[in-house]
């Protein structure tokens, strides 16, 4: 099982810590959007987008109705423009 609450993930480009800002589920997987919340990077650059397998999601199989919580509590249901 993987809980996405778990996971730290580090940006590349300014070496901080990235914060959850959406959540998506598409045909057999959970996509989980990251981005830096500083001034030094480009969300559009530096999103990190980590994709879960749904049978092994143990962070989205608790509640098969949550939408994600996007940035800043804003629902998290749709990925970012590219």
């Amino acid at each position: 099982m993987v809980n996405i609450r778990e996971l730290s993930v580090m940006c590349g480009n300014c070496r901080t810590y990235q914060t959850l800002s959406g959540f998506v589920r598409r045909e057999e997987v959970n996509v989980y959007t990251y981005e830096c919340e500083n001034e030094t990077c480009d969300s559009a650059v530096t999103r990190t987008l980590v994709e879960v397998h749904r049978d092994v999601d143990e962070f989205a199989n608790r509640d098969p109705n949550w939408r994600g919580g996007g940035k800043h509590g804003a629902h998290g249901d749709e990925l970012p423009e590219e």
